[in-house]
């Protein structure tokens, strides 16, 4: 694939595509793709649902795996004017935002954001965030872009203005076959392709993280969200930790118990949810397991990424 630009947000020359002031334009969709097989959505994602609304979308949120809406959900989402759709489960968060797409939902939308259940968060308020990443003005953004394998978006949050949304190559990438492929392939076609046809329809992207301007991710690209997670959140810079983190820990990094002291205590986010999720969801077999050297370098990020925290709070500049 070929390699394509990512701007952090604050070091880029302005893209305007609207000069409004909020958060994100009246009228913008969020899809929202979580897996709920029995239909009902726990409580850290309803908390994440109900920040959501807070940057004024509409939203939209699909159960795949369900074939019925929970009463306690139902009930949720009537009282925060929340849309819920069930279907199959198949194609993973891909299938799921083209099976809304299919519906027509976004035709008159000004921005489109997909994002998924895949994090906890946020732990602190996102339309301060959408605002010092000028997500109102920007044709093509998410929260995080990483180095591995080509530069890209991370596909849980990524948002899109109609026209970018509309580029031929975009649509051409949302309506692939996602339900016939494998995991693998999904994040091939689906993650790294779509911020490979925003680079080809000239659309720059802008990342509020972004790891192409460190060192060490040229020559050992690894997934931020595994190995920058403590600065993420005590920065407030992405204010989310990736459940595959906590759940399977697939690089085997240490003190991972750190989580606990990074969530802050007043922005209404509990422990508790995450502490249940990880009681109710063991840990998933790996397809592939990390070699060596992969090991050894997420390991030796952490350790920085650890000691950067932990010099931070002595110095009382972190939670």
């Amino acid at each position: 694939m070929q390699s394509v630009p990512i701007f952090p947000a604050g070091i880029t020359k302005k893209q305007v595509e609207s000069t409004s002031s909020t958060v994100l334009p009246t009228g913008t969709i969020c899809l929202f793709a979580c897996y709920v097989p029995d239909g009902n959505i726990p409580l850290h994602t309803r908390f994440y649902l109900k920040n959501l609304l807070s940057c004024g979308v509409v939203l939209h949120i699909i159960l795949s795996g369900a074939e019925t809406i929970h009463e306690s959900t139902q009930k949720f989402c009537n009282n925060h004017g929340i849309q819920a759709w069930t279907r199959p489960n198949g194609g993973l968060d891909f299938g799921a935002w083209q099976f809304l797409l299919q519906k027509g939902l976004v035709e008159d939308a000004p921005y489109i954001l997909f994002a998924n259940d895949s994090v906890f968060g946020p732990f602190t308020s996102l339309p301060p965030l959408l605002k010092k990443l000028k997500a109102n003005q920007r044709p093509a953004w998410g929260l995080v872009a990483s180095r591995a394998i080509t530069p890209h978006l991370q596909s849980w949050f990524i948002g899109l203005s109609q026209a970018a949304f509309r580029a031929p190559s975009v649509q051409h990438v949302l309506t692939l076959p996602f339900a016939e492929m494998s995991r693998d392939e999904i994040i091939w076609h689906g993650e790294l392709g779509l911020s490979v046809a925003l680079k080809a329809a000239n659309i720059p992207l802008h990342a509020a993280w972004s790891d192409l301007d460190r060192p060490l991710a040229r020559f050992f690209p690894a997934n931020p969200m595994h190995t920058h997670w403590r600065d993420m959140v005590q920065t407030e810079t992405v204010p989310f930790l990736k459940q595959e983190v906590l759940r399977d820990n697939p690089f085997s990094i240490p003190h991972l118990e750190d989580w606990r002291t990074l969530i802050p205590t007043e922005n209404g986010f509990q422990p508790e949810w995450i502490e249940a999720y990880l009681r109710q969801h063991p840990s998933r077999p790996l397809t592939q397991h990390p070699t060596w050297k992969g090991r050894a370098v997420y390991a030796l990020m952490n350790q920085w990424d650890r000691m950067k925290w932990r010099k931070d709070r002595r110095r009382g500049t972190a939670r």
